[in-house]
């Protein structure tokens, strides 16, 4: 064994390289910092970082969502709401495409952390310092971002331990503008504080509340385990992570952002609707466009990838009529008309096999070099379409006889298929042997099948 290491590291050290080139680049997330002298903490200079969406058009508008620590969470927020709301359509393998909206990401460099967030072990107000910071946040820092960017109305906030505590207080505020939490590492103050939040938290209210733990966070995982034993509603997620107490933020919050935007591509009522005898694309569409105004105050639109979903979802339900007003209203919207070998597959998939079998007669017989191109291509798709779906192989064998006369550069793949049904089915037999004969004869290299093959179809007339 030590013999052939030697021997391998000997080769690689006489292996010659070619001239390699290193280029490095870095993409630097374009953020401002912005310094805003604060009324309530004493005209004091406090600072914020914004991010605005990459290619940030001021017509539009766009969620919000602010994080305190922005040392610690501003980065992570930044990077996965990136990932998560990309929209360029021209990178075919682009991840993390467009799963979350666009948003405005602002975040507070505290000056004092720790008076600013000290949680309240004695009761449920604030304290001196989580006060001036809540003035700071509501009667300044928001009205400024609203006034300055288009915003939609959506705001969520974000906070990690002493921070997770001050956020999740904001419950009990009554001018709370701030409708949708991120708490990680929440730590417990009064005695009765779990009983309190989790009375809150199983009241009726509009807030979407996450929360996120870590199983060796000891301190902090506490008051996370009895909500999520105690508290089962849908705006409501507590989470485990098998994090600490400084890891979690990066480990919990993709999933805490994801929460908050869950009903953002979420077709859930799509199959039980498109059964609705009267049901409308159109309505449909408009439906879900008017709910993400009402949630997340933007204007979307449904893109390519969420339309072949829900078309798919019309063929695994077999849901005939649904899926020709989707493909009606998709061809009327886009100017376009589906193409035959797509519809081909797709009314297969469907099980109507009539119109299947409708439109491969039309590709056999149509002279557009784009359509039977495809038919020419797929020999082997047909051939099972006639043989299992219509479970007809007479009909596979005339189709594919015909298909030999249209289509003479092309003969010895028809033959070799005619051959392959006709002896495998034992149907039309001396069809097949004849059509068999003809391929062995002008054998040449195809995508369909090997001289191998051939003597394996020879051997099974013999048998």
């Amino acid at each position: 064994m030590k013999y052939k290491i030697a021997l391998f590291a000997l080769l690689i050290s006489q292996i010659n390289f070619g001239q390699i080139t290193k280029t490095e680049t870095q993409k630097i997330r374009k953020f401002s910092i912005i310094k805003m002298k604060s009324s309530s903490f004493g005209n004091q200079e406090r600072t914020l970082k914004i991010a605005l969406p990459e290619n940030y058009d001021a017509k539009k508008k766009y969620p919000v969502i602010y994080t305190l620590d922005g040392y610690s969470l501003f980065e992570p927020t930044l990077n996965y709401v990136d990932v998560l709301s990309k929209t360029n359509d021209k990178d075919v393998e682009n991840s993390g495409e467009n799963v979350i909206p666009q948003c405005i990401i602002v975040s507070i460099i505290h000056t004092n952390r720790g008076f600013e967030t000290e949680p309240n072990f004695n009761g449920m107000e604030y304290l001196e310092g989580p006060e001036k910071l809540k003035n700071f946040l509501i009667s300044e820092v928001y009205p400024y971002i609203n006034s300055t960017y288009n915003t939609s109305g959506f705001n969520a906030i974000i906070g990690h331990s002493n921070t997770s505590h001050f956020v999740t207080s904001l419950l009990f505020q009554e001018k709370n503008p701030f409708k949708n939490i991120i708490a990680l590492s929440l730590v417990e103050s009064v005695p009765n504080y779990n009983e309190i939040i989790i009375k809150k938290l199983k009241s009726a209210f509009n807030v979407s509340y996450f929360l996120g733990y870590g199983v060796r966070d000891n301190q902090f995982s506490k008051m996370a385990k009895q909500i999520q034993s105690s508290v089962s509603k849908d705006n409501i997620e507590v989470k485990k992570y098998n994090a600490n107490h400084a890891d979690l933020p990066t480990t919990a919050l993709l999933d805490g952002i994801k929460f908050l935007f869950r009903a953002y591509k979420k077709f859930d009522d799509f199959t039980e609707i498109s059964k609705q005898e009267n049901f409308s694309p159109t309505s449909y569409f408009n439906n879900y466009q008017q709910k993400m105004k009402q949630i997340y105050g933007i204007n979307t639109t449904i893109n390519a990838d969420d339309f072949d979903y829900l078309l798919v979802e019309t063929i695994n339900s077999k849901n005939k009529k649904a899926f020709e007003k989707l493909v009606k209203f998709d061809e009327k919207r886009n100017n376009l008309t589906y193409m035959p070998i797509v519809m081909f597959h797709d009314r297969k998939d469907l099980g109507d096999v009539i119109e299947a079998k409708k439109i491969a007669y039309e590709m056999l017989e149509s002279k557009d070099f784009q359509v039977y191109r495809f038919l020419l291509g797929q020999l082997d798709n047909f051939s099972n379409f006639f043989i299992n779906d219509l479970e007809s192989a007479e009909e596979a064998i005339s189709f594919l006889e015909q298909g030999k006369k249209n289509f003479k550069k092309y003969r010895l793949e028809f033959s070799y298929f005619i051959a392959k049904t006709a002896i495998e089915t034992n149907t039309t037999l001396k069809k097949g042997i004849k059509n068999l004969k003809y391929c062995v004869k002008n054998y040449k290299k195809n995508r369909y099948f090997s001289q191998k093959e051939l003597e394996l179809l020879s051997k099974k007339i013999k048998s």
